[in-house]
């Protein structure tokens, strides 16, 4: 009768303790990259940690129109599952979903989500020697241009000289005689003007 009663006891024992047991054998989901909810602006792959080494890992990654982004099938670094991705993620909501085999061989499933926005990374800003260049106009090649040229004076005649004769040589002695003899002519002529009135 008494082990009778023990046996009742272990079996109650045991019922009330089986509950608590199943449930701390199921592998649970202890933290994520990207954690839920978070809004990053750079990612290559996502991960996922459990408190224990889980199996047959399958995740995807979905934008708000559903259409994939993971590439190949997720890997494992110790407690760790990482799916990487196939590019970068344009800005926008997106939802990681996962299935994994815990250690007491039941599935675990479960969705995080998560906000990628535009990288905040600013502009590369002009060093000062390289701003005095922009703002520096480019030399221009200069093209020579023509020099001054001093206008030709054209001599023209003097109204007031005397005209200068083409004439020959010849010609201008003979007009010289011509002065000289009728020059001497008077002087004759003078003198024997005197002789007479003498």
């Amino acid at each position: 009768m008494f082990l009778r009663r023990v046996a009742i006891l272990l079996i109650a024992a045991v019922a009330a303790v089986w509950p608590m047991t199943a449930a701390q054998a199921h592998d649970i989901l202890k933290s994520s990259n990207p954690a839920k909810d978070a809004k990053v602006s750079d990612l290559s792959e996502v991960v996922l940690e459990f408190n224990n080494a889980v199996k047959f890992p399958k995740v995807v990654v979905l934008n708000a129109a559903e259409e994939q982004f993971q590439s190949g099938e997720a890997g494992f670094r110790g407690k760790k599952v990482v799916q990487r991705l196939s590019g970068t993620l344009p800005p926008g909501k997106y939802t990681i979903g996962y299935r994994v085999v815990s250690s007491d061989g039941h599935p675990r499933t479960g969705e995080i989500a998560f906000t990628v926005i535009p990288s905040s990374t600013p502009a590369p800003t002009p060093s000062p020697a390289s701003a005095e260049e922009s703002d520096t106009p480019a030399p221009s090649p200069q093209t020579p241009s023509a020099l001054p040229v001093a206008p030709t004076s054209t001599p023209q005649a003097n109204e007031d000289s005397p005209p200068v004769s083409g004439g020959s040589p010849l010609l201008t002695y003979l007009v010289i005689g011509l002065g000289v003899v009728i020059a001497g002519f008077g002087v004759v002529v003078a003198g024997r003007r005197r002789r007479s009135g003498g």
